[in-house]
């Protein structure tokens, strides 16, 4: 509902005869009429719903944008703000607003409805005095009208239904609010038995721990939610006795222990079921990427939620997040910059659990040629067993991802093992190869049933002090690398000797000159 009145002479006269203007001014607000001639300084144009509904308690703003219609001089509005019913509050600001030629500028009011029962309406008036110097040249008026609704329309009614039967001395708001209470009471308990007794009872008959597991976990948050809902939805029926800052912190403080509730409950369940389940079902699978897995992902939703419960509460409060969140980006940067190495090592770490290129007691041989067991794949490192010197090493993953590394063992090809033989110049090729396959088929751990993986003896070279021969061997065990290799080289050196072969070793021949 807008209502518009233009008001006062034309702007010439005002400038010759200022108290002239006033009074015709004064005159024409009496009567509540006006020229026809007059001119509208400043237009009002409606930009709101100008009736809207509020509960007890809240509040509503009304807005309107101004214009100077005059693009010859500066003007400055005043407004001021009125509005009628009981208990009901209006904010306006009075800072002057100053508007150029064809200049433009808003002008807001808020609206406070009281804490009352039953629906009432209330009427806004708001006034805006245009001046042009020190001389008033307009006075405008426009309105809004507010309804409350709900909120208490039945706050002297018991759960808002019934008639308060209790006699004198509790036959008001206060009797309300103490049956409010007892009955909310009463269905908390009731709630409390049904679980106990109906619930408890239908989930002795499955199988299944899950829903005691659940139910075990929901009894005491819901009791306790729904009963603190009962306790303050009771509170309306005093609300002639409590103050509108109060039960807004009372609100705020119901507000956070939901969250908290809630968020607990969630933790809970977490806890209690994902990982748990998770666990249980990590330990029947052979990969060992959910046994990792599992106790990282419990530590990162403990975190998640013990954060999320934190910035639910504080927005329950009112509390502006937005430096917390902008600091929150910073410090996460701050923290990636310092913590890339971990980070990278933790990924690495994910694909080594993933890809597998080892396993845990995987023998593997490190690009500097140390033999080592895997003991132990973790999200930062992986201990090793090196057989040089018995000991156990720790390396980054992210060294492990990109390195070459041999594994030894868990693979579906058979092993094999490279002996090279050196003998001496004289010697019979066909009778040294001879000698070596003896050698060969006298070693326990050679392979000889598959014919694709027959014996290789290969005459390489003639060297400076031997002809050289390389073995190719293939074993029936590739744990067994080393003990086959050793066994090999141990039956060839006696085949050699047994069959007369010479074992040459390095040797020089000098010769001395004596001049004359």
């Amino acid at each position: 509902m807008i209502c518009l009145k233009a008001n006062g002479p034309k702007r010439l006269a005002l400038r010759l005869a200022p108290i002239a203007a006033s009074v015709i001014l004064l005159s024409t607000l009496i009567a509540g009429t006006g020229s026809a001639a007059q001119t509208e300084f400043v237009q009002v144009l409606s930009i709101d719903d100008y009736a809207k509904e509020v509960t007890a308690g809240s509040s509503a703003t009304y807005n309107w944008t101004i214009m100077n219609a005059d693009s010859g001089v500066n003007l400055t509005v005043i407004v001021t703000a009125s509005i009628s019913g009981r208990g009901w509050t209006c904010e306006a600001d009075d800072t002057p607003i100053t508007l150029l030629p064809d200049g433009f500028d808003t002008v807001n009011v808020t609206v406070t409805a009281p804490l009352e029962s039953g629906s009432q309406e209330a009427n806004l008036t708001v006034t805006l005095n245009v001046y042009e110097g020190v001389h008033l040249v307009q006075v405008s008026s426009v309105g809004a009208d507010t309804t409350i609704v709900g909120a208490f329309a039945s706050a002297n009614k018991v759960l808002g239904y019934f008639d308060n039967p209790l006699p004198s001395p509790l036959d008001n708001e206060w009797g309300v609010f103490l049956l409010d209470v007892i009955i909310w009471l009463a269905i908390a308990f009731s709630i409390a038995y049904i679980m106990d007794g109906v619930a408890w009872a239908f989930t002795r008959k499955t199988t299944s721990m899950l829903d005691d597991i659940i139910l075990g976990i929901i009894r005491t948050p819901v009791l306790l939610l729904v009963f603190l809902y009962g306790l303050v939805n009771s509170m309306d029926a005093l609300h002639m006795h409590i103050p509108i800052d109060l039960r807004d912190t009372v609100i705020s403080i119901y507000g956070v222990v939901v969250v908290l509730v809630v968020f607990y409950l969630a933790y809970k369940l977490f806890k209690k079921i994902i990982v748990y389940y998770g666990k249980i079902i990590s330990k029947k699978t052979a990969s060992k990427v959910d046994d990792v897995l599992i106790p990282v992902v419990e530590k990162l939703g403990v975190v998640v939620i013990a954060f999320a419960a934190l910035g639910y509460a504080m927005g329950a409060l009112d509390v502006d997040l937005t430096m917390f969140v902008a600091g929150g980006v910073v410090i996460s940067m701050v923290l990636a910059f310092a913590l890339q190495e971990t980070i990278s090592n933790f990924f690495s770490g994910m694909f080594i659990l993933l890809d597998r290129p080892f396993s845990e007691g995987d023998m593997i041989i490190l690009s500097d040629g140390d033999w080592c067991e895997v003991r132990k794949i973790g999200m930062r490192t992986t201990r090793l067993y090196r057989y040089t010197d018995a000991s156990i090493v720790s390396l980054p993953n992210n060294r492990l991802v990109n390195d070459k590394i041999a594994r030894m063992t868990n693979v579906s090809d058979p092993g094999r093992v490279d002996v090279t033989v050196g003998v001496a110049y004289g010697s019979d090729p066909t009778k040294v190869r001879e000698t070596i396959m003896a050698a060969i088929k006298d070693n326990p751990y050679s392979l000889l049933d598959d014919p694709n993986k027959e014996p290789i003896i290969i005459f390489d070279e003639m060297g400076d002090s031997a002809l050289t021969f390389i073995v190719w061997l293939w074993i029936n065990d590739r744990g067994k690398r080393i003990a086959a290799r050793d066994r090999l080289v141990e039956e060839i050196y006696r085949k050699l000797n047994e069959a007369g072969i010479e074992i040459p070793f390095p040797q020089r021949v000098v010769y001395l000159k004596k001049e004359s």
